[in-house]
């Protein structure tokens, strides 16, 4: 909401409500402590006209004075709103009120021209040609369809449909010829005077109340913007953003982004700054944090920190010293591809071509070539030739032997493993596993919850807890449980059981039981003749499935001859 409106909303809000108190207000003003129209008191000795006579009370007592009863005039409805205060309350909207209005109006209609006069508001027109609205210190007049002017106190219009439209309120002037817009505001209540110019879309200049303003020509890729605290500027690849003072300057701004796309780029803020010249491969980063800065030229890097240091001639040449987390003392060297050394605390490491060396924080040693090396710690480790490796752990008493791509062994107090690749393997956990491999073929295994012989790819057995398998593939399958029981010996013979059914093929006989409230419902299929089955409440019995049969449910029966069913009781 513009401060202009908040003014005039205010303004109506304040007659509003001195309308509303005016007639109390002026009775309160009138009254006097001796009546209505008094401003002083009595002369001395005389009572007021119509007073009642004064009593002299005992010394010491209460001396009060009577006020008169006056009855004060007060309006019909204390909390109505006006009408036109009403039209404005929840917007900030300009509303064209009628002014002038007494509620009498009188109306003249001759054809086409209509005249409607009501007190000093007056209404003519000579449909569809022109119209003319008058009320005090304002009139409008509207020439159809193309011409409209208005004349007020506050408010002046000229507008020629669509090409010419200017406009007055207060002390805010608005032009409009064609493309071009110009609008202009006098200095008021302390904020400078704005205006704002445009030629759309070639050119668009303003200068706002804040302080600032912009100025863009989008044809030049040219845009600029500004307020006495930030900007920005945009003219072809150059740019700038600021933030902290009236105008891109690095001296006096607090935060800064400018640059030469591609070329350059710089950018400052409170803590930090940077430098980017990609044509020349140079970056420079400084942060307050840490007092961090970097600097690339090309291969060259320079890094320094509060906690140490880079340098690097890349690719052949790079150097990090500092101190670590741990509070310990770096210094790492690397001349590529001749050396590395580094250093930290009492460790180092020292790599060559042709060796590697390196020693640890608490002692421990390590050794390498291309055809020996060794480790020295709390554990061993032992390498000749690239096939022959040996580690030890004394703490467990592991012993771990590996002969590249043949023979493995290692033994602990838990183990005793031997694999001679492809022919022979025994893996043990002692007292919980134990597995045998003979060829990739043969693998038996036994463990605390049951065993395991295979015979790769034909023959599975074992158990495990209380369930069995063995497949002897292609022809045998059969999977057993506590609770199930499948085997299928195909392709004659395929048996499926659980605990409240069973299902059963043998060559061209079926066989199905399922428990059911009161025993059994079970049936019999010798395929095509003949089929029999029984449940708790009868049972039936078909020939050529149905050709001829017979089936009873508790008192019903019925018969098939040739297909058709045939009831004998119900």
């Amino acid at each position: 909401m513009s401060p202009l409106r908040s003014l005039r909303r205010f303004a109506v809000a304040a007659a509003a409500l001195a309308t509303l108190l005016g007639p109390m207000g002026v009775a309160r003003a009138q009254l006097s402590p001796f009546g209505i129209g008094g401003g002083g008191q009595p002369p001395a000795g005389q009572a007021p006209k119509g007073a009642a006579p004064s009593t002299h009370a005992a010394a010491g007592g209460d001396n009060g004075t009577n006020l008169p009863k006056t009855d004060i005039g007060l309006p019909e409805d204390p909390s109505a709103i006006p009408e036109e205060v009403k039209k404005r309350i929840g917007t900030d909207a300009d509303l064209d009120v009628e002014k002038g209005r007494k509620g009498e109006t009188d109306i003249d209609f001759y054809g086409l021209y209509v005249a409607a006069k009501d007190g000093d508001y007056e209404f003519k027109t000579v449909f569809p040609f022109w119209a003319q609205r008058k009320q005090p210190n304002d009139e409008a007049n509207l020439y159809s369809p193309f011409y409209y002017q208005r004349r007020s106190t506050e408010v002046d219009v000229d507008m020629a449909f669509p090409l010419f439209y200017k406009h007055r309120q207060g002390q805010e002037h608005s032009l409009v010829i064609g493309p071009f817009f110009h609008q202009e505001e006098a200095a008021r209540e302390g904020k400078p005077a704005t205006h704002a110019n445009w030629f759309f879309p070639f050119a668009m200049e303003a200068k706002t109340s804040d302080g600032g303003g912009y100025f863009h020509i989008p044809p030049l890729l040219t845009f600029t913007e500004h307020s006495d605290r930030d900007g920005f500027n945009l003219i072809g690849p150059m740019f700038c953003s600021w933030k902290g003072g009236p105008a891109c300057d690095v001296r006096t701004v607090d935060e800064v982004d400018l640059g030469l796309a591609p070329l350059y780029f710089y950018g400052r803020d409170h803590d930090s700054e940077y430098e980017l010249i990609p044509p020349l491969l140079h970056y420079y980063h400084w942060s307050d944090i840490g007092d961090r800065e970097a600097n690339l030229w090309g291969p060259f890097l320079w890094e320094r920190s509060r906690t140490g240091g880079v340098f690097n001639a890349m690719p052949i040449f790079w150097h990090n010293w500092g101190t670590t987390e741990e509070g310990l003392q770096e210094d790492n060297l690397t001349v590529f591809p001749l050396f590395h050394y580094g250093t930290e605390g009492d460790a180092s490491l020292l790599a060559t071509p042709l060796f590697v060396h390196g020693k640890g924080q608490g002692g421990e040693v390590g050794f390498g070539t291309y055809a020996f090396g060794y480790y020295r710690g709390r554990t061993e480790y032992d390498m000749w030739t690239p096939l022959f490796h040996w580690y030890r752990d004394p703490d467990i008493g592991r012993d771990t032997k590996l002969l590249l791509p043949f023979v493995y062994r290692n033994t602990s107090p838990r183990d005793d493993d031997l694999a001679v690749f492809p022919f022979f393997g025994h893996f043990e956990r002692f007292g919980i596993r134990e597995e045998w491999w003979i060829s990739p073929l043969f693998r038996h295994e036994r463990s605390l919850t049951g065993w395991n012989t295979d015979i790769l790819p034909f023959f599975y057995s074992g158990t495990e807890n209380r369930s069995t398998h063995l497949v002897v593939a292609p022809i045998l399958w059969d999977f057993a449980s506590p609770r199930s029981r499948s085997t299928v010996v195909a392709p004659a013979y395929w048996r499926f059981a659980s605990q409240d059914s069973v299902s059963q093929l043998a060559l061209n006989t079926y066989y199905r039981e399922t428990k059911v409230r009161g025993g059994s419902d079970w049936e019999f299929h010798f395929f095509p003749l003949f089929s029999y089955g029984e449940s708790p409440d009868g049972h039936w019995w078909n020939i050529l499935y149905g050709m001829t049969g017979y089936t009873r449910e508790g008192t019903m029966a019925k018969m098939r001859l040739m297909y058709i069913p045939i009831t004998v009781s119900e």
